[in-house]
């Protein structure tokens, strides 16, 4: 063999021998980190040296393996805990910011469970030094579809709060797609509140971040046009959207909108049936236009403290719109408590059409003896008092041979004019 083949070989062998022996240098390195990790971090409960020694391991080593990943991110999660204290504010952030980079290299390992940390690493997004609101709302959104009512309502402020942040930076059509997500996370979110049996602050802490963005009655109207075209095809889920939004415009003072009615004609749309609606329609319907309304929910209603409101108010209706002889007839119906104040009406409305009913000035006078015996059973004695002051005079008995009794053919009724 050449000589310049032995030097050559010779030269490899001592570079394999070097290399193996930096390799095997740096494996004992990684060992004694991720040992000291353990013994004088994680095994004596002082997370600020573990968090130290594993991400020195993690260079040294190159990455960790998923064990170690999680001993790491729990490390540095424990001692961001730790700092309550105003003064230390600078020090958790540069933590936060540690734990921040720990998880994207986590993940770039494979070794990241979204269901595990997506929340914290939202809300560590958001305690951060510079915060990336949208990448935090990409994480809380992700979070709490995975968790369900088992999130914490601490992640549903975290969370509204992430998308209000967007929306507050946002413009033009954007912000118009945030007003409507936001108006849609309120319902989902209120929803988990009530469900999960979360405390009445969380609930009041959406509301104001709610207000922020809907300040108004006419803020929010724009947005129901475009609610009621996207409603869901399913029906119940349709009308549960329907319900919420109607609530929200009700808090909103829009309850005598426009819009409020065709969110109720929606819900109409996809249960005709429900008297819930109706009744909410009929507050819609002014004079005549709410009596058919009326009708409808007695027809479909078997509670009779229900039919008894509804009663009374088609005898109000009636007898606000003229319907006098309609009025009368509905009010002697009514029934319960609303019986005397249905009684009223039909006294009222034979007092209207006193001086149209009869044959004679004798016979119309009449009429107010009727009314007047009407009142009293209504219990309005003061009124009753008035309308017999126009009844029959005994001069006017007396001009007329003063007779025991006149039928009020308008009414059906015979009164005794001159006892």
């Amino acid at each position: 063999m050449k000589f310049g083949k032995l030097l050559l070989i010779g030269a490899t062998a001592l570079l394999t021998f070097g290399a193996n022996a930096q390799g095997d240098d740096k494996e004992r390195e990684c060992k004694r980190m991720r040992f000291l990790a353990g013994e004088e971090g994680l095994n004596v409960e002082n997370y600020q040296k573990a968090t130290m020694y594993l991400l020195k391991a993690e260079t040294i080593c190159g990455s960790l393996d998923k064990d170690n990943w999680n001993r790491l991110i729990g490390s540095l999660r424990t001692v961001i805990n730790g700092y309550t204290d105003q003064k230390d504010q600078d020090t958790k952030k540069a933590y936060i910011d540690t734990l921040l980079g720990a998880w994207e290299r986590q993940e770039a390992a494979g070794f990241y469970d979204p269901a595990k940390s997506d929340l914290d690493r939202g809300t560590m997004i958001m305690q951060s030094a510079a915060p990336d609101v949208r990448k935090a709302d990409e994480y809380f959104q992700r979070g709490i579809t995975a968790a369900g009512l088992k999130t914490h309502e601490s992640y549903i402020i975290y969370a509204y709060y992430a998308t209000y942040s967007i929306y507050t930076i946002s413009e033009g059509e954007e912000q118009v797609g945030l007003k409507k997500r936001m108006i849609d996370d309120y319902f989902r979110y209120s929803e988990m509140v009530t469900k999960a049996g979360m405390t009445p602050q969380t609930q009041e802490t959406l509301t104001t971040y709610l207000d922020y963005v809907v300040e108004s009655c006419e803020a929010l109207l724009p947005e129901i046009p475009g609610y009621i075209t996207n409603l869901p095809e399913d029906k119940e889920a349709a009308i549960t959207s329907i319900q919420k939004m109607l609530t929200l415009l009700e808090t909103k003072s829009c309850a005598d909108s426009e819009e409020h009615l065709s969110l109720v004609n929606a819900w109409l749309e996809r249960d005709p049936n429900s008297l819930e609606a109706l009744t909410k329609k009929l507050s819609h319907m002014p004079g005549t236009k709410a009596i058919p309304i009326i009708e409808e929910i007695m027809s479909k209603t078997d509670d009779p403290a229900l039919k008894a409101e509804l009663q009374y108010k088609k005898a109000y209706a009636q007898y606000k719109a003229g319907q006098y002889k309609a009025a009368y007839a509905s009010g002697r119906a009514c029934t319960g408590e609303y019986s005397s104040k249905g009684m009223l009406i039909a006294a009222q409305s034979v007092a209207a059409t006193a001086n149209s009913c009869g044959d004679s000035t004798f016979e119309r006078k009449c009429n107010y003896l009727y009314a007047a015996q009407l009142a009293e059973k209504a219990g309005q004695g003061g009124t009753a008092a008035g309308y017999k002051a126009k009844g029959p005079t005994s001069k006017d008995c007396f001009d007329q041979n003063s007779p025991s009794s006149v039928t009020l053919t308008c009414w059906g009724v015979t009164v005794n004019p001159c006892p």
